[in-house]
């Protein structure tokens, strides 16, 4: 006759508790390869747990059943996450790329206003630009403004994300179309930067510290 302390005495699977703490993780990180990999060793020591609860009289049966169980779900779950994975990427790319065509529109519409400024100082200096940008902030651009216009628009850009490119005043009429006289200072991952001629025309050209 069994003694009524016989069940207490069981000692419990290891086997049993790795398996539900391995589905638990298995099952929150089946979205990544990994969790896979984690969910399948679940199941296998589960079914081991099992058969040692019943071979070596242990507790966990029931444990080990509930991480076989929760392994198998995570393991089914998984095409599915895939699936939602490879249509969540094209969306992702989409939305990147938009964002980083707004923030190349920021950069003409910063450059452009920095460019007037620029203009605004010279019709009153002898028609040479500021050196320096603090030179325009009070008379041409309010401080706070200057400060935001000269911000980068780009995640890891720099506070002073436009430089004055020196040049000859007057430029000639013949190259105003090639002459740069402001131009971005983007990070670089970043493949275009926004630059302003000397007649005014914004465009987009090559980052040349673009990797």
């Amino acid at each position: 006759m069994a003694s009524p302390d016989s069940d207490s005495a069981k000692h419990w699977s290891k086997a049993a508790i790795a398996s539900l703490i391995l589905a638990i993780a298995g099952f929150f990180s089946v979205g990544i390869v990994v969790g896979l990999f984690l969910a399948a060793i679940a199941v296998v020591c589960g079914h081991v747990a099992r058969h040692n609860a019943k071979e070596q009289n242990l507790h966990g049966g029931k444990v080990a059943v509930t991480g076989i169980v929760i392994g198998y779900l995570a393991m089914l779950s998984f095409p599915f996450w895939m699936m939602i994975a490879v249509g969540t990427l094209p969306a992702l790319s989409i939305y990147e790329e938009g964002k980083n065509e707004s923030n190349r529109e920021v950069s003409k519409i910063r450059v452009e206003s920095l460019f007037a400024a620029c203009e605004d100082f010279a019709r009153e200096n002898s028609g040479r630009y500021p050196v320096e940008w603090e030179q325009l902030a009070g008379r041409y651009i309010p401080g706070h403004e200057l400060r935001k216009l000269l911000h980068s628009p780009y995640k890891g850009g720099v506070a002073q994300a436009f430089e004055i490119v020196p040049h000859d005043r007057p430029v000639l009429p013949a190259i105003a179309d090639s002459v740069i006289v402001i131009q971005e200072i983007a990070p670089k991952t970043e493949p275009q930067i926004a630059v302003v001629y000397a007649n005014g025309t914004v465009k987009s050209i090559h980052n040349p510290d673009h990797e």
